[in-house]
């Protein structure tokens, strides 16, 4: 499947450079005046709809036909085209500057509300309203306050049914999603068990002219998939702030903000979430060139970037950001950042195809293909993301911690199925690594047994970072099995569960009489037998001892 999905995109590039020999050209896009870096600067190869962004550095690759031209954009800046390679290396921007004096005494005072308007009744005159392949670079990491513990980066083919035409209530509706290659780290995050396998929808809501509410809200919501700006005009102000430019034409410089609100809940009223951003609208088409947004309420910041550039008459978007923080109550934070940056548009119906946002299993299927990497668009990585991929795979290349990610998955889900070998390997993998804890247990398990299996849980929610829990069954009714460990919430916080049978060797090598069984096996592999419950290892191998000293480690 995915061998013709590689050979459907070279047949693309075929059809937008017939005998077409491809290069790859690095550069730098700076400030002309400060020198400063200039990020998600819009880089398109003339005529095509092919291109990229510049990353948080400035720095961009891309792969163009031979003696092609590039054509650079982005707002507040003069458009700049370059034809040499050479001068690809180093590209210099003008900004674009205008006295807003200049503006109230040659024209009357702007209306901001009114320019908003006309934009969002211009959509279907100023985007694409015909059906669309649009192909995306996905890049997607995770920390837990300054740990990095998660790397995703994918290509992702996006079909839009009728494109901006039909109003949509939600990202994904009424369009068809499938990712072609991916490559990503292991989640060692604390929150890992509650991430999306891959955020498609997350970061395609960023995306402001595709997606609107369609009902009228009493107060903004902190989750709403999609904006509610135009649904809810009535509850934004807005205000001129200036005329920039972008590709050649004045764009007004608008700022929204959410009128301050609060919601009645049992303890009284509490401040609801609340948004403000700025948008920049073209100052003839009244078409949205750029979009940011940051919505925040007590704990939890999201920032969301939209950037739309034209191809034949129309606007698509060639990169979107969406990035949040969580502060918890222990004073942890957890922070995301997610890319989508387009690498081209087709519209031949042969490319139409049929497929919603993969869940995990779907994505395990994905074989690496390295050669679709290097001959692909990507966005050039920053040395912080360098680093983010050295760190989490220990010097492995994000590939390789792929199929790695691959082997852990199988080894920690349907553990019923080889079982034995499952554990076996999770055991290896985790040497040096994590402390594993091992409960056996079986169907007999009392009341007495369940508030032991509650402290083993309640142990692996502390140390999580250093302590893995894994609960073997000797149960051979695979059914049974199932009910027990929903019964017993035996599945949460990433615990991992197998069923292993009443004849398991494992029972033998760590010598378990009866049941519930403890061991503990330390990340140098000593192991640590107890039949007297949790509590026993705190006595006899002084378990929490241990688990500080993993931490310190």
């Amino acid at each position: 499947m995915h061998r013709r999905l590689t050979i459907g995109w070279a047949f693309f590039l075929l059809v937008q450079f017939p005998g077409y020999c491809q290069k790859k050209v690095e550069g730098k896009i700076v400030d002309r005046e400060t020198g400063n870096p200039i990020p998600f600067a819009s880089i398109g190869v003339l005529g095509t709809a092919m291109g990229t962004s510049s990353n948080l550095d400035g720095e961009f690759t891309l792969l163009i036909p031979e003696g092609a031209s590039i054509k650079v954009s982005c707002v507040g800046y003069v458009s700049l085209m370059v034809s040499s390679p050479e001068d690809m290396k180093l590209i210099r921007l003008t900004p674009f500057t205008i006295e807003l004096s200049e503006i109230v005494v040659t024209h009357r005072p702007i209306n901001a509300r009114r320019v908003v308007q006309r934009a969002f009744a211009n959509t279907t005159r100023n985007y694409d309203n015909q059906s669309f392949l649009q192909q995306f670079f996905y890049r997607h990491y995770c920390k837990d306050d300054s740990v990095y513990g998660r790397l995703i980066e994918a290509f992702v083919d996006v079909w839009k049914h009728q494109g901006y035409k039909p109003s949509r209530k939600r990202a994904g509706e009424k369009e068809e999603m499938r990712v072609t290659q991916l490559r990503r780290s292991l989640d060692n995050t604390l929150t890992a068990q509650g991430h999306t396998p891959i955020s498609l929808r997350s970061i395609l809501q960023v995306d402001l002219v595709g997606y609107q509410l369609l009902e009228k809200s009493n107060y903004l919501k902190m989750y709403e998939e999609v904006s509610n700006l135009k649904t809810d005009f009535e509850n934004y102000t807005f205000k001129f702030e200036g005329i920039t430019a972008f590709d050649g034409r004045d764009v007004y410089k608008i700022s929204f903000s959410h009128k301050q609100d609060s919601i009645l809940t049992t303890t009284g009223y509490v401040p609801a979430p609340h948004a403000r951003g700025m948008l920049y609208i073209t100052t003839d088409t009244y078409a949205f060139v750029k979009v940011e947004e940051l919505k925040h309420t007590a704990g939890v910041s999201v920032k969301t970037s939209a950037f739309y550039r034209k191809y034949n008459d129309k606007y698509y978007p060639y990169h979107f950001i969406r990035e949040g923080e969580t502060h918890f109550s222990d004073s942890g934070r957890h922070f995301f950042h997610i890319e989508l940056m387009s690498g081209g548009i087709n519209h031949d119906p042969k490319f139409r195809f049929e497929g919603k946002e993969p869940g995990k299993s779907e994505l395990l299927t994905i074989p690496y293909d390295s050669g679709f990497w290097s001959n692909h668009n990507m966005l050039k990585t920053t040395p912080l993301e360098d680093r983010i991929i050295y760190d989490l795979g220990k010097g492995i290349p994000l590939s390789r911690q792929f199929e790695l990610y691959k082997k852990y998955e199988w080894s920690t889900s349907q553990g019923n199925v080889e079982a034995e070998e499952k554990f076996n390997w999770l055991k290896d993998f985790n040497k040096s690594k994590k402390m594993l804890y091992l409960v056996f247990w079986d169907n007999t398990c009392d009341r007495s047994c369940v508030q032991q299996l509650e402290e083993v849980k309640r142990l692996h929610k502390l140390y999580r970072n250093h302590l893995m829990v894994i609960f073997l069954s000797k149960e051979n009714d695979t059914k049974l099995w199932e009910e027990r460990v929903v019964r017993y919430n035996l599945f949460a916080d990433g615990i991992v569960n197998y069923r292993i049978r009443g004849d398991s060797e494992l029972f033998r090598k760590y010598k378990i009489k009866n049941t519930p069984g403890f061991v503990l096996i330390r990340k140098n592999g000593e192991v640590y037998t107890a039949d007297g419950g949790p509590a026993a290892f705190i006595e006899e191998a002084e378990l929490k001892k241990l688990l500080v000293e993993a931490t310190e480690q």
